[in-house]
């Protein structure tokens, strides 16, 4: 049975839902308003920003895939994932990046997967712990955030464990993995040969990244937490170019609720509702209005996808013009 037309219709309604009822709480006119009101130069510092966290990202790849493909190779490869990524539902777009690394770097799958899941598997722990700093900052500031960002903190966690279980013991889950595959003679299967053989290679990386050298561990812990600064340096000015009046702690912890609209696999197309959602939860929680939460929510998505397609658009024609 072919799944991709159930996939699609299931983005479509989530996203039809999600941008219905925060529509219905809001006058459309205060979000054409609201980005009427940005001052220019608030946009320029912030897709610098944007621009450098691209750069960051690449050059983490760079390591990942031991100095062997350059970063301005990577930089339009992530320019064109990360725009695939914030247009396609349910994160299907990090297919993108694995797919680019073969095709026009002949790496193979397993690299490429391996190398993308390290990489979310460092920005899980950063973001976990920006936001366990943050809410430490602000638990005296209101007990109504404390159960969803409990639960926030969480998901981030087991996430973050789950994923370095997988990490540092994939060894062992490629022996299950193996064992059932043997059991249900899964290998006389082309797709079940394929996951097999794909599985051992993504696991060969992650044994090479185990067994690297502490220098390299090192890089890949800064540039992460350099990317995600960066990252919430862009999220704050772009609140302070909104004119969302609250303190820099309550907008950095209530913009992460955006961040998690992206991590959940229930993202709609183009992230319409998903990531508003996330935004104005964050910012009513910090005592902001609904109205003002839900049209500043729209206007820091619009202006994250149009960074997004600045990036992704040049990149792909680089990428395709020349070959």
């Amino acid at each position: 049975m072919n799944y991709k037309p159930l996939i699609k219709i299931a983005a479509l309604l989530i996203t039809l839902i999600l941008l219905a009822v925060l529509i219905a709480q809001i006058n459309l006119l205060d979000v054409i308003t609201t980005l009427k009101n940005i001052n220019p130069v608030f946009l320029i510092a912030g897709f610098f920003l944007y621009t450098c966290s691209y750069y960051l990202r690449a050059w983490r790849f760079h390591i990942l895939l031991n100095k062997e493909v350059s970063i301005k190779d990577l930089f339009t490869i992530t320019c064109v994932h990360n725009m695939m990524n914030n247009l396609l539902p349910a994160r299907t777009g990090e297919l993108t990046y694995i797919y680019l690394l073969k095709t026009r770097q002949q790496r193979t799958t397993g690299e490429g997967l391996a190398t993308l899941i390290i990489a979310r598997i460092f920005d899980f722990m950063v973001i976990s712990i920006f936001f366990l700093v943050l809410f430490l900052f602000i638990y005296h500031f209101t007990s109504n955030i404390t159960p969803l960002a409990i639960a926030g903190t969480v998901f981030l966690f087991s996430m973050v464990f789950l994923l370095f279980g997988l990490l540092f013991y994939g060894n062992v889950f490629l022996k299950i993995l193996k064992n059932f595959s043997c059991y249900f003679n899964c290998k006389k299967f082309p797709a079940g040969d394929y996951i097999l053989k794909k599985s051992e290679e993504t696991i060969k990386c992650f044994e090479k990244f185990k067994n690297g050298k502490i220098n390299m561990h090192i890089s890949i812990i800064t540039l992460s937490l350099g990317i995600w600064a960066l990252s919430y340096s862009l999220f704050y000015l772009i609140a302070l170019s909104m004119n969302i009046q609250s303190g820099v702690v309550q907008i950095l912890f209530a913009s992460s609720f955006a961040v998690f609209s992206t991590v959940l696999p229930i993202q709609g197309i183009g992230g319409f509702g998903t990531m508003e959602g996330g935004w104005a939860l964050g910012f009513i929680l910090m005592g902001i209005t609904k109205e003002v939460s839900i049209s500043t929510g729209f206007g820091f998505h619009l202006i994250i996808l149009l960074y997004t397609l600045c990036l992704g658009i040049p990149g792909y024609v680089k990428m395709y013009s020349t070959g």
